[in-house]
């Protein structure tokens, strides 16, 4: 395993299982030279699985009570995973890097509020309700939502990009060899390149058996190695044992579609480049 990093990590913060201090552990007996944590911000949507007003103080002093207790062992770094649902209301000072993305779809009709990623029986609710299920709108609206926060908050890594196919394997709601789908995926994969933000090589879905590949799927992945567009790979941990999960397959996959690196995050500069040949 070459990636010695991971950016993406969540603890009982948020909906980890792990505390963040198990988390570090985990990463240095794995062998890492740095982590970072992306508790998912507070939203203004009743729930169980963000920080709340009431914790996110306690989640940045954990974070930097570690920082100092750990800091001869490894770098620590303090990250948020930024809902579009949350950009507006927080203060975002305090954090090294954000991770930009969307979990969630408000209708415009009714105002409710779906998630594209909490269970099968959820996503087959929404695709009924809210797009009567037409693949296309429900495309259309996702990656429109991706791009609108990517373009207005330019966090540092955009966060797996194309989650509308967490469930895809079991409900075939999206065809993604359909060329109009891919066309609309495509279209935003460009558009997000234009700001500059690192795709995440998002491989928590395959550990945790939804998927068998990452995110972005593998023709997107395809067109960002075209451009030498830049990549980090995350385990999207929730587990401590599980934090360096996929980063081999994950190193084998992109170096077999032409990534000559990656990126992971640093301990001297928050990114730094690790040669995958």
């Amino acid at each position: 395993m070459l990636i010695r990093s991971n950016p993406h990590t969540h603890t009982q913060f948020c909906d980890g299982r792990s505390t963040a201090e198990e988390m570090v552990l985990s990463a240095i007996d794995h062998g890492f030279h740095t982590l970072g944590f992306s508790s998912h911000s507070d939203i203004l949507i009743k729930n169980d699985w963000c920080l709340t007003s009431e914790n996110v103080s306690s989640y940045i002093n954990e974070v930097k009570r570690l920082q100092q207790m750990y800091k001869d062992q490894i770098c620590i770094r303090l990250g948020l995973e930024l809902d579009l649902f949350s950009a507006g209301h927080i203060d975002l000072s305090p954090y090294e890097y954000l991770i930009g993305s969307v979990h969630m779809y408000r209708d415009p009709n009714t105002g409710i509020i779906y998630s594209y990623d909490w269970n099968p029986e959820k996503t087959t609710l929404m695709f009924r309700e809210a797009f009567d299920c037409d693949p296309i709108r429900y495309a259309r609206a996702y990656f429109s939502d991706v791009v609108k926060l990517i373009r207005e908050v330019r966090p540092l890594i955009v966060g797996h990009f194309d989650l509308l196919l967490k469930f895809n394997d079991k409900l075939h709601i999206i065809d993604p060899d359909d060329p109009v789908y891919r066309k609309i995926a495509m279209d935003a994969l460009h558009s997000i390149m234009e700001t500059g933000a690192v795709f995440e090589v998002n491989v928590g879905a395959i550990d945790r058996g939804y998927r068998k590949v990452p995110y972005p799927d593998i023709p997107l992945l395809r067109e960002l190695c075209r451009h030498h567009y830049p990549v980090i790979v995350s385990s999207d941990c929730h587990n401590a044992p599980r934090i360096d999960s996929w980063f081999d397959e994950a190193e084998e996959l992109l170096r077999e579609i032409g990534f000559r690196s990656v990126l992971e995050l640093g301990p001297d500069q928050l990114l730094q480049e690790v040669p995958l040949i």
